[in-house]
């Protein structure tokens, strides 16, 4: 893993978080309701990683973004959202494996499902947190269904926006690839060498 790939996946992470809890604490959802502080956050901290995820462009980025992301909210003292920020890594990390990083197609697919397990399980794991009476069981499925479909619909949206977004910045040279390039045909190379070789020779003689 190049250095470049951890000190971006810092960046965003952090980035991401800081943007969370500045909405956080401007929006006060989670005094609100454990189901309404996801809505809030799945806005522009979830574009930041995305474009993050993006921007490194390969193997372990989603996974180490998340993981940092995950230590921040442990430091932070939210102990709920680090398993739930672990196995979306862990969940995005697999899927883009087999889909890629930038193509329209794959970051929809990576920025929904970063965006809804994180939801739906920060509110499964924030739950925890509430006492059995203030919330029945029964009230808590119903509630989390509804609210899994504004958690999946947000993200669809947010993803939209991070592709278009993460692609402008990177095309424009804003934010720096850090993705291995495809490596010229060493063939081609020793054959053109090989050419100018003779051409050189023959203006020799």
């Amino acid at each position: 893993m190049s250095r470049r790939t951890i000190i971006y996946a810092v960046i965003f992470s952090v980035a991401s978080y800081a943007v969370a809890a500045g909405l956080a604490l401007a929006f006060a959802a989670y005094a609100i309701s454990v189901f309404t502080d996801p809505i809030v956050t799945l806005t522009i901290p979830l574009i930041i990683i995305s474009i993050g995820v993006q921007a490194i462009n390969k193997k372990n980025g989603p996974l180490l973004i998340l993981l940092i992301s995950a230590l921040l909210y442990l430091v932070s003292g939210l102990i709920f959202l680090v398993p739930t920020f672990m196995i979306a890594g862990i969940v995005v990390e697999l899927v883009s494996r087999l889909i890629g990083y930038r193509s329209f197609k794959a970051v929809m697919i990576n920025t929904i499902l970063a965006g809804s397990l994180a939801g739906i399980f920060s509110v499964v794991f924030g739950v925890l947190f509430i006492p059995p009476k203030a919330l029945p069981f029964s009230t808590f499925v119903i509630l989390l269904s509804a609210f899994s479909g504004i958690y999946l619909v947000e993200s669809t949206i947010m993803g939209g926006i991070s592709y278009y977004l993460g692609s402008y910045l990177i095309k424009s040279g804003v934010i720096k690839d850090v993705g291995e390039k495809k490596e010229e045909n060493p063939k081609k190379e020793n054959k053109s060498s090989f050419s100018m070789k003779e051409n050189n020779e023959s203006e020799k003689k």
